[in-house]
């Protein structure tokens, strides 16, 4: 069974008429005949009843016919189909995202994608904040929505915000008497962060040089894998976390948060994808990120020295 053979049976089907189909058709009416008769051979069944005056559709020629024109209609279509997907206007596209923006920056960002591209096949799951560019390295995703850590030479990145950095407390904590604390006021509590990377840069690098920027190093680190399990530990009493100030979005019962008056640096939200990407939908997906948030508040600030 091929294409030209479910033509060649709507023809004769549309026209009742061997010699009109063949007609329409430009072939001759016996080669015609020939390829109706090996098309009933495969399906099983007569399509056709004929004699030298007429012909008609058997029951199971009207059942084939409405399918025949379905996929000759989606036939069709593929060349539209392939031209937009190819100009980025349909196709999939894979998001990656952290906890840190499920509530805020990535409905903001598939909405203003949407807008533009609403046939696009969006797909988003969670991965781990720890993995950075591994999902696209391992093509699971085709964009991420992360906190870099590093540049990498084989990834592209688009900074959409440079979010403050808030302490989350205990609710009922004393220090949530304040309105906004110093980094030096948490120099007797207990932490909460996100695990030390054995080898460069980790978050919890960046929350420890905060620290002794201001004159201390926690006595007592307890490590997590997320913000979630992180908010989860504050709530229960666990200790404070110096987090991002979009980790408020999580609301999580039992936290509470404060503004860090001295502390000026910034936590980078950003796009990743792979520099040799062929996706044509990530350069839409860009330009929608540019509109969702029209650029950063100010630029990442100097880290400070890190804890020992």
């Amino acid at each position: 069974m091929d294409l030209r053979q479910l033509r060649y049976f709507v023809a004769v089907a549309d026209t009742l008429s061997f010699r009109r189909a063949s007609e329409q058709l430009h072939i001759a009416q016996p080669a015609l005949s020939r390829q109706i008769q090996q098309f009933e051979q495969q399906l099983g069944a007569r399509l056709f009843e004929r004699d030298k005056r007429s012909v008609s559709l058997t029951a199971a020629g009207l059942a084939v016919l409405e399918h025949a024109k379905g996929l000759l209609s989606q036939v069709h279509g593929l060349p539209a189909i392939a031209q937009r997907a190819a100009q980025g206007q349909s196709g999939r596209l894979r998001i990656g995202f952290i906890s840190l923006v499920a509530y805020e920056y990535l409905p903001a960002l598939v909405r203003a994608f949407r807008a533009h591209l609403p046939q696009v096949d969006v797909r988003m799951h969670e991965f781990p904040v720890m993995e950075q560019y591994a999902p696209l390295l391992e093509d699971r995703f085709d964009v991420l929505i992360l906190r870099p850590l590093v540049p990498d030479p084989l990834i592209a990145l688009q900074v959409i915000d440079h979010a403050r950095f808030v302490v989350a407390l205990p609710a009922h904590h004393p220090l949530c008497s304040r309105a906004q604390l110093r980094v030096g006021d948490l120099a007797n509590e207990e932490f909460i962060s996100l695990p030390r990377a054995a080898h460069g840069p980790s978050f919890q690098a960046q929350i420890l040089g905060f620290c002794r920027a201001a004159g201390f190093c926690p006595s007592v680190l307890r490590e997590v894998g997320d913000s979630q399990a992180m908010m989860g530990m504050v709530g229960a009493g666990m200790g404070v976390a110096i987090v991002p100030e979009p980790v408020r979005h999580l609301r999580t019962a039992g936290v509470e948060y404060r503004r860090l008056s001295d502390l000026t640096q910034r936590a980078d939200i950003a796009l990743a994808w792979r520099s040799d990407s062929s996706n044509p939908l990530i350069e839409p997906f860009s330009v929608a990120a540019t509109q969702a948030f029209p650029g950063p508040a100010r630029a990442p600030s100097r880290q400070p020295a890190l804890c020992a």
